[in-house]
């Protein structure tokens, strides 16, 4: 919930950057995913520029399957 509340507060102040830098240091898929439902969902302004990353950061972190 914190990554869900820092990254909210980032883009409430138009501070698209940091909040894009905290998506992408972020090791929590579950606060990831809870993340981008909030941004998918909810319409929230300045939203749009940071799905693709966190989409990106999960892809990252999704184990590899062999």
């Amino acid at each position: 919930m914190t990554l869900t509340v820092d990254v909210l507060d980032r883009l409430h102040a138009e501070d698209v950057a940091t909040a894009t830098h905290l998506v992408q240091r972020s090791a929590d898929g579950a606060a990831l995913i809870e993340l981008l439902e909030m941004l998918w969902s909810v319409g929230i302004p300045r939203a749009k520029p940071l799905i693709g990353p966190v989409l990106e950061r999960l892809s990252q972190l999704r184990p590899l399957q062999g």
